[in-house]
């Protein structure tokens, strides 16, 4: 026993003695190499950014050679954004033992340009932290022995020699021999433990006898008992007759401790799946998927002796062993998987009887579990959407019904907020209706979080969702509630493994202070989310009244739209642009224009929003090729046979696969032109979400001779990449850098850059917004190839667009 106590001292100190030190060792291991490592990376990401960016590797390889210095660095890498090595130093002498790395991005106002490697070997600094802590093991290892000795003295002295004493004494009473008593006089525990010992001694002696008096009355009730068992034998034998016959489930269980079984007939057995020897015996709480179920049922028959028509969740497919072996989980078993996994719900009715020496639960169990299923499913069809489980229009206008009334009576206020998902549709037709799905089911998800629990987030349709925000304190909170909804579904869509971002618009409107019927306040909150998107969508509006003229003037614009598609009203403008070094005119642009029958010219800026919005593009663009197929043809016939049009596509036409291209191409054919007749403009924003269909439509255009114009560059997201990726012919310089546009100002800087670069890879370059004498010069100067504006020709009908200029013939004086 002291071996035992010795080491059950000794071997935990010496364990957790050599925990500590393990611990001690890797944290300053770590503190010595990883901190270091890490200050070097993040130092020289900082300070590489410039050299790199301006391709400076003598003062990269200035900052390498500061960190070689440190004879535990064994190499630094520095690569550029492309992985290509931009400069590295290594000193291979010093690659001993195990050598770390790390490795961090350098990066120039948030966009990687590079990567820095460091490599720091881990010999040095071992070898002498290993002999800083052998010193301090020896040091611990002396005060746990000195420790260790004391402790076993104490041990032995004040424990270990008094329970032999107590030993002895308890082997004796094990033996019988109660007769003699225990010596032990102490004042401590182990005296009160023997003093205890004696008195239990004494006791036991008189226990004895008082059992062999009892043991014979216990006979004489033993066998009254077998007597009754006898009889209840036989009425048991007839009512189980009975009982097995039934077609519903039965159990029978006694009024005691757990409800234990006493027995379940056949069809039990049957629609439990389980086995007769799992249940006998067993407790009835395992057949209950709630025990509160039990209770109830059980307590009501010894109340009022019976009952009818209890509906409760009862378990099935579990054995008894599986069951034993279970853990409780908030206060009920938890299922191990058997025959049958799943719960049914059955109706129950039940009867107790009085045996006179105990009483039985008889319950009768009727299995309803399809028919209410069935019926959940019809309800649940009718009150919630399919995809992403949320309540849908019909529940949604029945809770608001009921939140406005208790709004009524409780003199609150209540908001109803629409969100609508911005270009679901381009991202429904570009990547598929499955991945638009998982889309939808992922912004439910959003939706739902950080809501309160009494409010309520519906799917009405589509891309179309509400949140009703009841019993509102302060309307403040909803605008919070808001955003951080809008923030959250901005955050890009993981879907099967494809990044998609999106954005969303919302409308807020308030009971009663806005409307006080559903469909007023669903309209209210419609109005204000559409003008939200007018004011560039990501955001939300508070409804007003005047949004109701905004949204009846864009209902008729929408509704004179498809009027002017219908009666041609359109009409395609051209003009001119002009070659800046000879000032002759090759090319123009199309441009639609549409003269309503009343209110005169309609601005595109107007129209053109909404018919992209509504899918009118798509019609109006394939109208607008068709017309400037046919004008090109006559410029080629009459004035030059190499005159090109340039027409707009917008992006909606490419995600609705709204081009059908093979009739583009067969026009030009029957107009027996070739592809370099027609140049197709673009925006910048089409080429940063190209998913796969966008870059073949490209590729064919390109195929077939037609050039790609890059619309408005320098105002997006530019991008070389983007340039060589999607074979681009000409830019254009978006008015924006020409109006302002002077000798020594930024904008000419940035032309200057914009016509260099894109003459480097063979662009051409077309200036918008040309509208005076010096702007034409000073880009003519820098060798813009082309120029567009009103300084040249304000837009016109094909009759009335000059195809030439005064100073043609006198390319010289530019």
């Amino acid at each position: 026993m002291t071996l035992g106590v010795a080491l059950g001292i000794l071997v935990p100190a010496l364990v957790f003695g050599s925990l500590v030190l393990k611990d001690r060792y890797a944290r300053e291991l770590s503190l010595r190499i990883r901190e270091p490592m890490s200050q070097y990376t993040q130092l020289l990401s900082s300070a590489l950014a410039m050299p790199i960016w301006n391709v400076d590797k003598a003062v990269a390889s200035q900052l390498i050679d500061s960190v070689m210095r440190n004879p535990d660095v064994v190499a630094v890498t520095i690569h550029d954004e492309f992985g290509n090595t931009f400069v590295s130093g290594e000193d291979g002498a010093r690659r001993h033992g195990l050598v770390l790395s790390q490795q961090s991005d350098i990066l120039v106002e948030k966009k990687r340009i590079g990567q820095v490697k460091v490599e720091l070997s881990t010999d040095r600094i071992e070898r002498q932290l290993w002999a800083d802590f052998i010193q301090l093991g020896l040091a611990l290892l002396a005060q746990v022995g000195i420790s260790f000795a004391l402790v076993l003295l104490l041990v032995e002295r004040r424990v270990i020699r008094p329970l032999s004493v107590l030993q002895q004494a308890t082997s004796r009473l094990a033996r019988g021999e109660l007769n003699q008593p225990l010596a032990w006089h102490r004042r401590d525990e182990i005296g009160s433990l023997a003093e205890s010992l004696d008195q239990m001694r004494e006791s036991l002696g008189g226990l004895i006898a008082e059992r062999d008096t009892k043991n014979s009355d216990l006979q004489h009730e033993l066998n009254d008992r077998l007597r009754a068992e006898q009889a209840l034998r036989f009425t048991q034998a007839k009512f189980k007759a009975i009982f097995h016959a039934s077609p519903l489930a039965m159990t029978v269980s006694r009024n005691a401790p757990g409800y234990p079984i006493v027995d379940i007939n056949d069809a039990g057995l049957h629609q439990f799946g389980l086995l007769r020897d799992d249940l006998l015996g067993a407790s009835h709480t395992q057949l209950w998927c709630r025990p509160q179920d039990q209770t109830d049922v059980l307590s009501v028959i010894e109340r009022s002796g019976h009952i009818k028509g209890f509906e409760a969740w009862l378990r099935c497919g579990t054995t008894l062993q599986d069951r034993r072996r279970d853990a409780v989980v908030d206060g009920s078993l938890a299922l191990l998987p058997a025959e049958r996994a799943d719960a049914i719900l059955c109706e129950v009715s039940g009867r107790m009887i009085d045996l006179g020496t105990e009483q039985l639960f008889i319950l009768v169990l009727e299995d309803i579990t399809e028919r209410k299923r069935s019926a959940e499913m019809i309800w649940n069809q009718a009150n919630f959407d399919r995809l992403t489980g949320l309540p849908n229009r019909h529940m949604f206008q029945t809770r608001l019904e009921q939140d406005m009334a208790a709004a009524q009576r409780e003199a609150r206020s209540l908001a109803l907020v629409f969100f609508d998902l911005d270009l679901f549709k381009e991202v429904n037709d570009t990547l598929g209706h499955e991945m638009g799905d998982l889309l939808l089911q992922e912004a439910a998800r959003r939706l739902r979080v950080g809501v309160r629990q009494n409010d309520l987030v519906a799917r009405l349709g589509g891309d179309e969702f509400t949140l009703i925000l009841s019993g509102l304190a302060d309307i403040a909170d909803v605008h919070q509630i808001v955003q951080d909804a809008l923030r959250r579904l901005a955050e890009p869509f993981l879907l099967a493994g494809q990044q998609v971002h999106i954005s969303t618009s919302a409308g807020i409107t308030f009971y009663p202070q806005d409307a006080t019927g559903v469909e007023a306040l669903l309209k209210n909150a419609d109005q204000a989310m559409y003008a939200a998107k007018s004011q560039g969508r990501n955001r939300y509006s508070v409804f007003t009244p005047s949004m109701q003229d905004v949204a009846q003037k864009r209902m008729r614009l929408i509704n004179d739209l498809r009027v002017a598609i219908a009666e041609h009203q359109f009409s395609v403008f051209y003009q001119p642009i002009v070659d800046l070094k000879t000032g002759q005119i090759r090319k123009a642009e199309a441009l639609v224009r549409w003269r309503h029958p009343v209110d005169g010219m309609v601005s595109p800026a107007d129209f053109v929003p909404v018919a992209e919005e509504t899918g009118m593009i798509v019609d109006i663009g394939n109208w607008v090729f068709q017309q400037a197929v046919k004008q090109v043809t006559q410029w080629r016939k009459t004035h030059h046979p190499d005159f090109q049009v340039s027409v707009n596509v917008s992006p909606v036409q490419f995600r609705n696969e709204g081009i059908n291209q093979a009739t583009w191409l067969a026009q030009l054919s029957a107009a027996g032109l070739p592809g370099q007749a027609v140049l197709i403009e673009i925006t910048e924003g089409l080429l940063m979400d190209a998913g796969g269909n966008i870059t073949e439509q490209l590729r064919g255009f390109r195929q077939a001779g037609i050039g790609l114009s890059l619309d408005d560059f320098g105002t997006g997201y530019s991008s070389l990449s983007y340039l060589k990726k999607f074979d681009i012919d000409v830019l254009k310089i978006d008015q924006a850098f020409v109006r302002n546009l002077t000798a020594d100002s930024d904008d000419m800087a940035l032309c200057n850059v914009i016509i260099v670069m894109a003459h480097t890879l063979g662009l051409k370059v077309v200036a918008e917004g040309v509208e005076t004498q010096e702007q034409c010069d000073l880009l003519a100067a820098a060798g813009c190839d082309y120029g567009q504006g009103y300084l040249f020709a304000r837009p016109a009908l094909a009759a009335d667009m000059p195809l030439s200029l005064a100073w043609e013939s006198v390319p010289a004086d530019l």
